[in-house]
């Protein structure tokens, strides 16, 4: 089951391709737009999660947030915590902890997603260490770190990655949201890790599935180079 905003939104399709490849995996999207942990006084994420929960009973449990937690957001003034509180690690770490008491009821283990790098440094590195120090004390969660598919040799934002020598953009214009090539990167990385815990290997091929013609690609589209002939 995968639960997040709007950037895990634009990875999950290229990740349920990913995962039910294998031919043993079955994938449900639960994402929301807008989400984040401290928008619980508005949206109660811990009881809309429970029927999904029932539903599908999941063994593996995708989560990110980023912006609606860490950032300035239009709307955002009933968040808690709000990023500027000086309290804010040890609110938000108490959420996280309540999002993988709800999450693993039932037994399953949850792949926290980190924060994708964002064209000014500081917020995602903010988040992501707090998810660090919390995964490391708490064998119901692993960390997922995207970083690396996101960022240079030197740790740097990047727009674009050079695919069979065209530049490809994994970022759309905001800086922020993805591409169906960053769709792909992250759903790699993901996949490999879940995967990996089960003794599976990232079947070939997924890459070309339908997933890549999905609609959502299209609002603030890419501009995708042509495909090579």
């Amino acid at each position: 089951m995968v639960v997040g905003d709007s950037v895990t939104y634009e990875i999950e399709p290229g990740l349920t391709a990913a995962l039910q490849h294998t031919g043993l995996v079955v994938s449900a999207n639960r994402t929301q737009m807008g989400f984040g942990l401290s928008q619980w006084p508005i949206f109660h994420w811990w009881e809309i999660w429970e029927p999904f929960l029932e539903e599908v009973r999941p063994e593996a449990v995708v989560v990110q947030t980023g912006i609606w937690d860490v950032q300035a957001v239009y709307g955002g003034e009933r968040r808690r915590p709000r990023p500027e509180d000086p309290d804010w690690e040890a609110q938000l770490a108490f959420l996280v902890g309540v999002a993988l008491d709800v999450l693993t009821a039932d037994g399953a283990h949850v792949y926290w997603l980190t924060m994708l790098p964002s064209p000014e440094a500081g917020q995602p590195e903010r988040l992501n260490r707090l998810l660090a120090d919390l995964a490391g004390g708490d064998d119901r969660m692993s960390l997922v770190d995207l970083t690396p598919g996101f960022t240079d040799t030197e740790g740097s934002y990047v727009q674009y990655v050079d695919r069979h020598g065209a530049a490809w953009p994994v970022r759309k214009v905001d800086g922020i949201h993805i591409c169906r090539e960053g769709a792909e990167v992250a759903a790699e990385i993901t996949a490999a890790a879940i995967l990996a815990d089960a003794g599976l290997d990232l079947v070939a091929g997924w890459e070309k599935d339908p997933w890549r013609s999905d609609p959502l690609y299209e609002v603030d589209p890419c501009e995708d180079p042509a495909p090579l002939g």
